[in-house]
């Protein structure tokens, strides 16, 4: 049987800040210039960082991890900055060609497993347990396993919520919902719809991505994906699938408050460009829009972001969100494995609140966090902090599923039927059943 890939991936959320060890010490207490590396040397270090953000984002944590642990120097390599599936084709190639580098992030579930199954990723198990430290304690977001083992530390972390347009739900008379359900943002849609034809402003403005196509499912408390959290067969039969896909026809046919989704596809409609530009009021969207909500060079903020929690199935019910981390991983050929692993658990933990990104440190504080990320912005005030934080302190996240090594290709499945349906192609018993025997065959197929 094909390798399961076990994604611990969330339970809570917020975090980010650590109180790292001496600058003399690796996190475990030990010398760093006595505890050596893979290359067999001791002394002073250079390692390879890869990413796509650019060099701002992590250089002040490079700088605060390089002034701890002097004898460690950090050589940031952005491959195609801000396009990250990019930097994973260049990298990939970098590693078959032999190419030296130390320490890479990975940004999803099927970037992590193929490249945890091929044996490009070194096991952190034997780093953790001579620390002296256990994960659980450490961290509040689990991160992928493959066959029991861990081969990766989280990076930037953080739930999915609700972004909206606040200078439209106060011309609504709407208060910044701190608890809510489907039908309510159902609700909330239709009122925040205004306008005709080319100049319509939509209520809500849902992206191209499986993800919305799940929004129920998102909000329970296990089974969130395509398949179940043991990996062993489609969720098809789960009535939120079902319920999921018939919100989104619903708000999109019946309510007319959603951007169609034919429009969406076929013009390629940028969810950022639909939110800032005021043609849709709200967007559920991950934590990276945080920032974003301040206004950036490209797009700036001309109205006040307000921030509600992922939205429950029914009234009454504990807040659950989707979400999870980056992996921040050591390749299997680095020659200071050592010295890496000492920089990507400061980078977990005090270092990536120095990035103004969330993180999952249990030992973080949220507000100090939060804080500097709205500091970093172009425009502070136009992000509405209290609602903010009211939406990470009451979101949970679910217990981690499997996840199947051909997930890619049962996500590809999963849209083209959801498609279908909201092109009006097919009907939803339709829909589901074709889920059912489609997605089958690739399950069965992969056996």
């Amino acid at each position: 049987m094909k390798k399961l890939v076990t994604l611990t991936a969330s339970a809570v959320f917020l975090a980010s800040v650590l109180t790292a060890c001496s600058s003399s010490t690796s996190p475990s207490g030990e010398s760093s210039k006595d505890a050596g590396s893979s290359g067999g040397k001791s002394g002073d270090v250079t390692i390879k960082f890869i990413n796509w953000e650019p060099p701002a984002v992590y250089q002040p944590a490079i700088d605060a991890f390089e002034k701890k642990y002097p004898h460690i120097k950090v050589k940031y390599v952005p491959l195609v900055e801000n396009d990250s599936n990019e930097t994973l084709k260049k990298l990939d190639m970098m590693y078959a060609s032999g190419e030296d580098f130390d320490v890479f992030s990975l940004n999803s579930t099927p970037n992590f497993s193929q490249r945890a199954s091929n044996g490009m990723l070194e096991p952190l198990d034997s780093y953790i347990s001579k620390e002296g430290v256990k994960y659980e304690d450490e961290y509040k977001a689990e991160q992928m396993k493959v066959d029991g083992k861990r081969y990766s530390l989280p990076g930037k972390f953080g739930p999915w919520l609700v972004l909206l347009n606040k200078a439209e739900l106060d011309k609504a008379n709407l208060p910044v919902p701190s608890n809510w359900t489907w039908d309510d943002f159902r609700e909330y849609a239709k009122k925040l719809t205004s306008g005709e034809g080319a100049n319509k402003q939509y209520g809500a403005h849902f992206h191209s991505w499986k993800d919305y196509l799940l929004l129920r499912k998102y909000s329970a408390a296990s089974n969130q994906g395509i398949m179940n959290d043991q990996g062993t067969a489609v969720d098809a039969d789960n009535p939120l699938m079902k319920q999921s896909l018939q919100l989104r026809y619903d708000m999109e046919y019946v309510d007319k408050s959603a951007t169609p989704y034919q429009d969406v596809i076929t013009q390629k409609i940028p969810y950022r460009d639909q939110y800032f530009q005021g043609k849709a009021r709200m967007v559920p969207t991950g934590s990276w829009m945080i920032a974003e909500a301040g206004g950036t060079e490209k797009i700036p903020a001309t109205f006040v972001s307000a921030f509600a929690p992922w939205p429950t199935n029914n009234k009454g019910d504990e807040i659950y969100s989707f979400g999870g981390a980056d992996s921040l991983v050591i390749s299997a050929k680095s020659k200071h494995k050592q010295e890496s692993y000492e920089f990507i658990r400061f980078l977990s933990t005090e270092g990536m609140a120095l990035t103004k990104q969330l993180s999952a440190w249990k030992k973080a504080d949220l507000e100090k966090e939060i804080d500097a990320i709205i500091a970093s912005t172009k425009t502070p005030d136009k992000i509405d902090k209290a609602s903010l934080m009211n939406a990470l302190k009451v979101t949970k996240l679910p217990n981690p599923p499997t996840v199947v090594p051909y997930n890619s290709e049962i996500e590809k499945a999963y849209i083209a039927e959801s498609e279908a349906f909201l092109l009006k192609v097919n009907d939803l018993d339709t829909t589901i059943s074709n889920i059912k025997t489609k997605l089958k065959k690739i399950v069965d197929s992969n056996k």
